[in-house]
């Protein structure tokens, strides 16, 4: 069975054009699509149309409607629009989009949910997801242990099958939840959100162990948002990721993504773009394929 991981949003939290900004950017993507980048998010897509979502973003209706572009995700049956889903974390980027699986919309039944225990928690206590819960539009799936890290069992409800989906801690942000990454049959690496490279003890051990790896590209410099204490929003930049795995990406791909709306890469004509091309990383973009 051919199985294919899908970059269904390459920006940021919130995505390209973002809300309020008035950024040349963010101008140039409201005139030209080609140059929108939506919320972060990827999919595991089986050729028999079972389909694993890890991240809600608030892009979700744009993502699926991508996604129906695709015959063998057009082929599946009426029903839940994702056989299985995981989340990484509770910023805005990632999780959101869970209020179309609702009563108000696609009033999904029973649809597996993926996420530690302190992300179930933050679902269950707090509205208005917890009506997500009490009307079984989803069904949390978290196992002993699944707060440090591990492999989701094989069979578990919504995962794809035969697939080793292995979820693994990374220091970010953690106002509401935890952080993780995640590994898909120990092949593709997602790690969307993280403070810094070298605060993850494991990360030249994972990044090494996968052929590809997806990985926070959201600033580029230090200088990319004047006036704002970028300590704040804590993220590495581009500048340090390429030196960091410099050696890493001269036999693994590499992929850049989670963008912010102010990263000059998001306009792959830029110097700065082709700094990242040059050094031999690569930038994600929507609806970019990577086969399993």
């Amino acid at each position: 069975m051919a199985r294919t991981v899908y970059i269904l949003g390459s920006g940021q939290d919130g995505g390209l054009p973002q809300f309020g900004s008035r950024m040349a950017q963010d101008v140039a993507a409201r005139i030209d699509p080609l140059a929108v980048r939506l919320g972060p998010s990827i999919c595991v897509l089986d050729d028999d149309g079972r389909c694993f979502l890890i991240d809600v973003s608030p892009d979700i209706k744009e993502q699926e409607s991508r996604l129906l572009r695709l015959p063998a995700y057009a082929a599946r049956k009426p029903g839940n629009p994702f056989d299985g889903v995981l989340l990484t974390h509770a910023h805005m980027g990632h999780y959101v989009g869970l209020a179309h699986f609702g009563r108000e919309a696609a009033n999904t039944r029973a649809l597996p949910v993926n996420c530690t225990e302190k992300m179930a928690a933050f679902l269950r206590d707090n509205a208005p997801w917890d009506q997500l819960v009490s009307l079984a539009n989803v069904e949390l799936q978290v196992s002993p242990g699944r707060q440090a890290g591990g492999v989701i069992p094989a069979g578990s409800p919504g995962l794809p099958a035969g697939a080793v989906v292995r979820t693994i801690p990374v220091p970010h942000r953690g106002e509401y939840t935890d952080t993780i990454g995640v590994s898909i049959n120990e092949d593709v690496l997602y790690v969307p959100d993280i403070d810094d490279w070298r605060k993850w003890p494991a990360a030249r051990d994972e990044i090494g162990k996968h052929r590809v790896c997806i990985l926070d590209g959201t600033f580029f410099s230090r200088d990319e948002l004047p006036g704002r204490d970028l300590n704040e929003i804590s993220h590495p930049f581009i500048e340090d990721t390429i030196e960091f795995f410099a050696q890493e990406a001269k036999s693994r791909r590499i992929i850049l993504t989670h963008f912010n709306h102010s990263n000059p890469v998001c306009d792959p004509a830029s110097p700065q773009a082709r700094r990242v091309i040059d050094a031999g990383f690569e930038l994600a973009q929507e609806m970019m394929a990577i086969s399993l």
